[in-house]
Parts: structure tokens; sequence; C-alpha cells
């Protein structure tokens, strides 16, 4: 071998002999592996307190039932999140297991709450009474990375379809009795032949809300149907030191002393009472009461009144304080509102509580005719149908199992009247 020869087969051995130890050697941050990302923390979400229920869709032969269950997302990771698909499993003591996935599109602000209902329907493959349910959603962040959601579970009851329920009358008006002035006499005596349940929608008595104007003024007249009354409580009713002769004479009838809010059955329908008088904004007891209320209630048909009317052509202004109160009761299907505080009888087209006419929104009666002297029209409000100031009477609702009538009867000598009747809003939380 050549010198040459020699010294190239040296070069390509030392070659090899690096290029092995560079092999087993670190090559710089290109070559470290990423640190793995710390878990989000996710979104943690709840559903209501109570039981849920699987009513039977159809006749009582049908295995089709209906779950509905309020949902809260509540977002841990402080970043904007989309929850995309909720799946629900339901494993009955039947022994037989069911599930159902239901897409979703509802976005939730970085640390924000969004609520969502999730209604679903399962097909029974065998006898049950009870069961569970769980729910797992799938979560993204905006870049498309996933992040986990705690899953919940709850206790499943199973019933058959409910039975229809008779129809009902709901008679009444407010702003009824002062001692020598109007006449209370005249619309009690229109109650006198009519059955069913007398409600009233404040200002039961004037000026004061005293116990002797109870006593003195309500009683002898709308006072004799005062077992079959579920009253509301209005600012002269209030004056009387939060309303304690009001809470004395209605007693449990007014629900909890002190409160003013309340709700009871009337055949199918849920009926609500609430206090013009405090608060109803979010955060405020009575709005959180009847946000739960709402949640909670089976009925396919609501009606809600109170005293003083978010919307109203009468001198006294529209109740803006009640708007959250009418918001809620529009995202839960809720046909009626009654209200008085203005002394005459208006009906208007159904609406949301911004006052856009909605099909779906509830439709508002204000009856301030029970006895006191009337007021005339102030201004034109938006969506009234009827008006009229020159009448005493009572309003008689025939509320139905999936529907309602409504009539405007006058006292003795007057002609004017109003009638018709609709159907209850689909009852489908928005």
């Amino acid at each position: 071998m050549t010198a040459r020869e020699i010294l190239i087969v040296a070069v390509l051995a030392g070659a090899a002999i690096l290029a092995a130890a560079l092999a087993g050697c670190p090559r710089g941050p290109a070559s470290t592996p990423a640190s793995p990302t710390p878990l989000d923390p996710g979104v943690a979400v709840t559903a209501n307190p109570v039981p849920l229920v699987a009513v039977r869709d159809d006749s009582a032969a049908s295995s089709r039932y209906r779950v509905t269950a309020e949902l809260s997302f509540k977002e841990l990771g402080g970043q904007p999140v989309r929850i995309t698909k909720l799946k629900v499993d339901i494993v009955a003591s039947g022994g037989w297991s069911a599930a159902s996935t239901q897409d979703a599109d509802l976005a939730i602000a970085a640390s924000g709450v969004a609520s969502e209902t999730l209604t679903t329907v399962i097909e029974a493959t065998g006898p049950a009474d009870a069961g569970r349910w769980r729910l797992t959603a799938t979560a993204a962040r905006p870049d498309g990375q996933l992040i986990p959601v705690a899953p919940i579970e709850s206790e499943l009851r199973f019933t058959g379809a409910p039975e229809p329920a008779a129809n009902e009358v709901f008679v009444g008006a407010g702003d009824i009795a002062r001692c020598g002035v109007g006449d209370a006499e005249a619309t009690a005596k229109l109650l006198d032949r009519i059955p069913g349940t007398v409600f009233t929608l404040g200002d039961n008595v004037q000026d004061a809300g005293a116990d002797a104007e109870y006593a003195n003024c309500f009683e002898p007249t709308w006072g004799r149907h005062r077992s079959r009354m579920l009253p509301t409580v209005g600012n002269h009713d209030w004056f009387g030191g939060h309303g304690r002769p009001y809470f004395s004479y209605f007693g449990a009838s007014a629900g909890p002393a002190g409160l003013g809010y309340y709700s009871q059955t009337v055949g199918a329908w849920h009926v609500i009472s609430l206090n013009s008088e405090i608060p109803a904004g979010p955060g405020s007891p009575q709005y959180e009461w009847l946000k739960a209320d709402l949640a909670a209630s089976p009925a396919a048909c609501t009606l809600a009144m109170w005293h003083r009317p978010l919307f109203t052509s009468g001198p006294n202004e529209n109740a803006a304080h009640m708007r959250d109160a009418w918001r809620l009761l529009g995202h839960y299907g809720a046909e009626l509102v009654l209200s008085g505080h203005n002394h005459m009888y208006e009906r208007f087209a159904p609406q949301d509580a911004d006052g856009r006419a909605d099909p779906r929104g509830p439709r508002q009666f204000v009856v301030g005719t029970g006895g006191y002297p009337l007021y005339g029209r102030a201004r034109a409000q938006a969506h009234s149908e009827v008006l009229d100031a020159n009448t005493w009477g009572v309003l008689k609702l025939t509320l139905k199992s999936a529907s309602y009538a409504w009539e405007f009867i006058p006292v003795a000598g007057k002609s004017f009247r109003d009638s018709g009747s609709a159907a209850c809003v689909a009852r489908s939380p928005r």
C-alpha cells in the first residue's frame, strides 16, 4: 500500500469514528423532547338538583320516554370554550340500558357560565320504575383542543303519560275594595255566580293596607270568596308594614308570610304569584326562587300574576323592574301574565320582555277593574289589542290541558266584553 492509500484509509477511519461519537451525543435543543402540556382544568357541569323524570311519550303502551334536563356549564380554565356534543347513558332498574347523543353549540366565555336544555327520547326495552342517568359532554377551545368536562349522574324516575286535567275556571281582578268609594260589591256579585278559583291582582284594599280595611271593606264583598282565593300583593297592601295585615288576612293562601311570592297548581296549569313591591332581578331572592320554581315545574302551561304591569297604556308607568321576571317566564314558555295597578282593562298580544312581538311570548292582561274608580288611557302602548276604561268587571279564564280561553265579564248594566282563546306554548326552554 502506498503512502497516499494509507493516508486515505486513515482519514476515512477517523471520519467513521467521529460520526459514531457524534451519534451518541446530544445534538442541541432540537433533539430535546417537548415538555407535556399541563392538563386544562376544563368545564364543570351541573343539572337541576331534583331527580329527573322520564315521561312516557304517548299512550300507556308506548315504550318511548322523554327526559328533559336543565344544565349549567361553568368554564374553569380562563379561556373561551364551546360545548359541541352531549351524551346521555341510562341504566334502568329493569336491567336494560339506553344511550342518546345530542349535538350542541353552546359558547361559554372565559370563566363564564352558560345554560343548555337537554331533551332526549329513549326507547325502553323492558320494564322500569327507576334508574340512573349519566351525562358526558365534548368541549373544545377555539383552536380545536379538546378539554375535559366533569360528567354528572342523577336519579331517574319513570312515569306514564299524565291523565288530562279537567278544565278549571280562574276568575278575578285587581284594585278592589275601598270603603265608601267605587263598587267592590258589584264585582263580588259576579263571583257569586262563577265557580272556580278566584284570583286577586293586588291593591285588595286602599289606602293604607290596614287590618280595618280588610275587615270593613274587603271582607263584606270579595271576602265571602276567600276560601277559594289565590291573592296577589299590591303597593297599597304593602303599605301596611310590608304587608303584615295582607298576610294576616289571607293566611296560608298568600304563601310564606313576608315574601309575597308563591306558586300553586290549578288544574293542568302552574300558577305563580309574584311581589312587584320588592326586587325581582337576577340575584334577588324572588328571582332565584322563580327560576328554580319554573325549572322544577312539569306543567305544560304556566300563568304568572303580579300587581304592577310591565306593559300598560294607563297613567302608572311600566314596571321595568319586572322585566327580568318576564324574560325568565318567556324562557320557560309561560302563556299568561296578569296585572292590575292601572284601573282599566287591557289585553296585549304576546310579546317578549323588551316589548317586541313574539308569538311564543306571554300574553298580558291588565285587569284593574275590581271596584276602585277607573283610570283613562294615558298613552298608546305597543301591542295593546283591547282597552276599556269605563267598566268594572272580572276576567274569567278557562284553563284547559293545552290551551286557554278568556272572557271579560262586566258588572250589571255594562255592555263591554272581550273574549278569545289560544293554545299553550310548547314547553321548550329557550
